[in-house]
């Protein structure tokens, strides 16, 4: 069951098609398929429910026995209770009913079903996209890296643009038929001859890896990571994972010293890449795996600029999952290797994640240690801000950090103001952040959305809150990433004094929209 549900996940399955797959193999209910599917024991169930409704009594037999109805043993559950379920579950209350279908009986069923039923995607040609592609060439000589960049960022922002008036099946099926006739299109930009010819030479005989054959495969990665900026990581994990099998395989094969070392450090970087993709698809223990994998491949290869890049990362996953305290063992690490490779854009990035491991310390900790931690929180943000506006383009790590800027820093500051009980002054940094974070970075758009909602939602300003919610979830439909939709939702949950304003009502319509919740 963990291994079916982390596989229909990463395929992009929702959870009332996984629950659906728990009935047909397991003879569930739908009740108890829709707890299995996420995992769930009852025990995490009422605590779930507890957390989010404390003045509604609820325990695992009552559980229990909703679970086993109709059966002799069960008692039927009230909507309200099928309801804080399905906010759980993460469904609709009524995919929580086992109840009967009689739709067959509908003479009009089939006629009505022949008039909605969309358009076939299947056999789609390149021809049949034109339209949803940008119309206006590029003007202006550039280098050819910046005029693929720049096509690149044409089509997402078509796709995406188009994509939010479309169903979430409709687009997975065209972009996907959309990908395959690129890729048979004559003016896809890939390898030319020559680059082809090379890096087949090279697979047949690692010996011929070369300066040029290591920075095809770094070119394609950078590509795979912009992707992943503005779409999501579910479509772009697998690609990543076969250029790791590629590197993997060139390295087992064996290749000169000269080149050993880039292809460690290449190696280093896809992994990194995959634990990031699977840290934001909820798969913590994968990306826990993978940065450990990645790791160790730096160290072999002695980039310490790339340890220190594994390292920060890592930090801000050990933070996410709830031990910051390992956050910030991380963090320090990252921060001796970023200046031991003379980076000052590597150490303002292990200060920012270090801040954020302190921030969440301060937490955790008893009233007579805050302090102390609250006081290394923010000189961590302020070491992290004079070393960016040191850090210049010739940094050696530069390539490593595209998304970090002056916006993302102030991002971090408005985020330890919040988490240390700061909301006013966390809200003014915050509207500098939004609008000094690149809009290509969906995902650090939406995070410094969802923060500037924590914020008012602090201050009490519920309307405020309900819009930059609303705008958050907007990006979430955007770039799909499990973790940043979690976000969202849990945001939402902190509303729930105010269930009943009209704001609130209004924001569950943009979620419900958006398929965020039930």
């Amino acid at each position: 069951m963990d291994r079916l549900t982390a596989e229909l996940r990463e395929r992009g399955a929702t959870w009332t098609e996984i629950a659906q797959e728990f009935r047909r193999r397991f003879r569930l209910n739908a009740r108890q398929a829709f707890r299995e599917a996420h995992r769930y024991t009852q025990e995490r169930v009422v605590e779930e429910w507890k957390t989010r409704w404390p003045a509604e009594p609820f325990s695992v037999r009552k559980l229990g026995s909703w679970e086993a109805w109709p059966g002799l043993t069960g008692n039927e559950p009230p909507l309200a209770g099928l309801n804080r379920l399905a906010r759980i579950y993460r469904c609709r209350a009524c995919d929580l009913v086992d109840g009967e279908d009689h739709t067959a009986a509908d003479e009009n069923l089939a006629v009505t079903r022949r008039r909605s039923a969309p358009p076939a995607l299947t056999g789609i040609s390149f021809s049949d996209i034109k339209g949803i592609l940008p119309g206006e060439p590029l003007t202006g000589a550039m280098p050819p890296g910046e005029q693929r960049d720049r096509e690149f960022e044409q089509l997402v922002h078509a796709f995406t643009d188009w994509a939010t008036q479309m169903n979430r099946r409709d687009v997975l099926a065209l972009i996907g038929a959309a990908a395959t006739s690129a890729y048979a299109a004559p003016s896809m930009d890939r390898p030319n001859g020559e680059e082809s010819q090379r890096l087949t030479l090279a697979a047949a005989d690692p010996s011929r890896v070369d300066e040029a054959t290591v920075g095809h495969i770094e070119a394609a990665l950078r590509h795979c990571m912009r992707q992943e900026d503005a779409l999501g990581p579910q479509a772009i994990v697998a690609t990543v994972l076969a250029q790791q099998h590629l590197v993997t395989s060139l390295l087992s094969a064996g290749v000169d010293d000269r080149m050993r070392g880039r292809l460690l450090s290449l190696l280093a970087d896809i992994r990194r890449c995959v634990a990031w993709m699977l840290f934001n698809l909820n798969d913590f223990r994968g990306a826990d795996y993978y940065y450990a994998q990645a790791r160790n491949a730096a160290h072999q290869g002695d980039d310490d600029a790339m340890c220190s890049m594994v390292l920060a990362n890592w930090s801000q996953l050990a933070t996410w999952r709830g031990d910051p305290r390992l956050g910030v063992e991380h963090a320090l690490g990252a921060l001796a290797w970023a200046q031991r490779a003379g980076s000052r854009m590597l150490t303002a990035y292990a200060c920012d994640v270090g801040a954020r491991a302190y921030a969440a310390v301060v937490r955790r900790s008893p009233k007579s240690e805050r302090r102390k931690d609250q006081a290394r929180c923010f000189r961590s943000v302020d070491q992290a801000q004079r070393e960016l506006a040191s850090a210049d383009e010739s940094d050696p790590a530069a390539g490593l950090v595209p998304f970090y800027g002056e916006g993302q820093q102030l991002s971090t500051r408005a985020g330890c103001l919040l988490d240390t009980g700061d909301p006013a002054q966390a809200l003014e940094v915050a509207a500098t952040a939004a609008a000094g974070i690149d809009p290509s970075f969906v995902r650090n758009v939406a995070y410094i959305r969802l923060k500037t909602a924590q914020a008012h939602l602090a201050l009490r300003h519920i309307e405020q809150a309900c819009e930059e919610l609303g705008e958050a979830a907007r990006l979430a439909r955007h770039n799909t990433s499990p973790r940043l939709v979690r976000s969202v939702v849990e945001t939402r949950e902190q509303l729930s004094p105010w269930q009943r304003t009209g704001s609130v009502a209004a924001l569950d319509e943009r979620l419900h929209a958006a398929r965020l919740i039930a």
